[in-house]
């Protein structure tokens, strides 16, 4: 798709390149260039007091704990001192 270079050097993104990325206003690209090509990548911005949860080590214990539940390794209790008790022994 042949596009022109317009004021400020902008570049209007095809309707089907939108779509097919799942773009919205207001949403964020990362823009870099690899062996001449321009690369486009949808990126989502998340606020910093969250950052925590999509670093690798917080992502590697999700996929555990949710590994666990899918196979049966968790444990139930009544209460937060029946938790604690087995948690210690």
């Amino acid at each position: 798709m042949l596009r022109k270079i317009g004021q400020n050097y902008q570049i209007a993104l095809p309707r089907e390149i939108i779509k097919l990325l799942h773009l919205k206003l207001n949403e964020y690209v990362d823009i870099r260039v690899e062996n001449q090509c321009v690369i486009l990548e949808p990126q989502v911005m998340i606020p910093k007091d969250q950052a925590y949860f999509y670093g690798p080590e917080w992502q590697t214990d999700e996929k555990e704990a949710s590994a666990d539940i899918k196979h049966g390794r968790t444990t139930k209790t009544k209460n937060l001192q029946e938790l604690f008790k087995k948690l210690d022994a």
